[in-house]
């Protein structure tokens, strides 16, 4: 039995799906409709219309943040990511239209109609959904915050207040191999984690020196940081379906638990085909991915065991739970792209509260010896190789009030 098939049958994954609070399902009006997770009625948590005053884009402590405020000056926060600085054209002209002067609790329909609407979907993939996304978190913060409730209390049952996480090593051969394990074991000591992320191949390539530097370099971590670690790799499309078959009964060989993305993202078959071969390891992706649909043929077609939408690049947080249904439909598991240790946590820690096939470890990104930020509570820290959820209002996270005076306004 394949180790996921173990983990998924332990789990229950074919359990039905509790929920609990204001929610209602969507009746199935089409039997080849994709599966959804329960929508929020919020017209029923929120009697009184909540019309969007705003939605600035401003850049503060050296990051974008995307503000949503209410008519009584209430706002909802999202940190942006990496790529907003670049979308910054589709944001306003495309995505702020179908949302300022809107009624918040019209969440789910303000989503679809940025995307449907004015022949946005021609824009169709992560450029567009991280717009959407952004504004969408920035959104369930707003209401989160209006309610003085977590937004996980907004989305259906809470089903754990914690999770267990793994540490992440971005280095791909800069540092000697000695050097990036023994960081990653002072890592280990200092969280108390059980798991590691390493990176494996040469990112959409690999070359001999890459395939050298792997095979040196995953008996050494196995060695240095002994048998009761959980090791994940990741091949970022690395690989050929000939090697990527190879390269993971070698990681087989060393008792690796996922690989991740080992081919070309877009090549489905040659995943499958990967995925076939392999009988011990849990083959992950769709950080790249934003169409619901391709997420259920991922699941169904078997080219994944586990799917790994990121929360801002999918669309928000209703996508990503929706992915989730998608993946439980299909026997499947989720762990949600989020390499972070800053706000961008934020919504990433609403979809863990409530999803009930959230697998293994998350991932952090843990930096020695940095000292906390000091513009944004709470202070990202693990005890005992966990992450405790926040239970503040919205997304969890609460910003010093300073910030905003020294803010520049990008879009406003």
């Amino acid at each position: 039995m394949k180790r996921i098939d173990f983990i998924q049958q332990t789990l229950g994954l074919a359990g039905t799906l509790a929920i609990a609070g204001p929610l209602r399902a969507a009746p199935p009006t089409n039997p080849d409709a994709l599966p959804v997770w329960p929508l929020p009625d919020l017209k029923t948590a929120f009697p009184e219309a909540i019309p969007i005053r705003s939605v600035e884009l401003l850049r503060t402590q050296g990051e974008l943040l995307l503000v949503v405020s209410a008519e009584n000056e209430t706002r909802g926060v999202t940190q942006c990511n990496d790529r907003m600085a670049h979308l910054v054209s589709l944001l306003k002209g495309l995505v702020l239209p179908h949302f300022v002067g809107k009624d918040a609790r019209d969440l789910p329909t303000l989503v679809d109609n940025a995307y449907r609407l004015n022949s946005n979907y021609k824009y169709a993939g992560m450029p567009l959904w991280n717009c959407i996304g952004t504004v969408e978190i920035a959104t369930w913060d707003l209401l989160g915050q209006l309610a003085q409730k977590p937004v996980y209390q907004l989305l259906g049952k809470t089903v754990r207040t914690d999770y267990g996480v793994y540490i992440s090593d971005f280095d791909r051969g800069t540092d000697p191999a000695e050097v990036v394990v023994d960081r990653l074991a002072q890592k280990l000591a200092q969280t108390g984690a059980t798991g590691v992320k390493i990176k494996v191949g040469g990112r959409m390539r690999n070359t001999p020196e890459d395939d050298r530097r792997t095979r040196a370099f995953v008996p050494l971590v196995r060695k240095k940081l002994g048998d009761r670690v959980t090791i994940y790799a990741d091949g970022n499309g690395s690989y050929s379906v000939k090697d990527g078959i190879e390269t993971g009964k070698f990681l087989e060989d060393y008792n690796v638990a996922i690989f991740e993305e080992p081919c070309n993202f877009e090549d489905e078959e040659g995943l499958r085909t990967v995925n076939q071969a392999l009988k011990k390891l849990v083959l992950a992706g769709g950080e790249q991915d934003t169409s619901l649909y391709r997420f259920q043929r991922l699941a169904r077609t078997g080219v994944y065991d586990l799917l790994q939408p990121d929360v801002y690049y999918n669309g928000g947080i209703l996508r990503t739970l929706q992915v989730a249904e998608i993946a439980r439909q299909s026997g499947k598991t989720l762990a949600p792209h989020s390499p972070k240790a800053d706000p961008l946590l934020g919504p990433f820690w609403q979809v863990a509260a409530v999803c009930p096939n959230l697998f293994g470890l998350q991932e952090f990104v843990y930096n020695l010896n940095e000292k906390p930020a000091g513009w944004y509570l709470p202070a990202l820290t693990i005890a005992n190789g966990k992450m405790r959820i926040p239970d503040r209002p919205g997304l969890g996270l609460q910003y010093d009030e300073h910030i905003w005076k020294t803010a520049e306004r990008v879009i406003f």
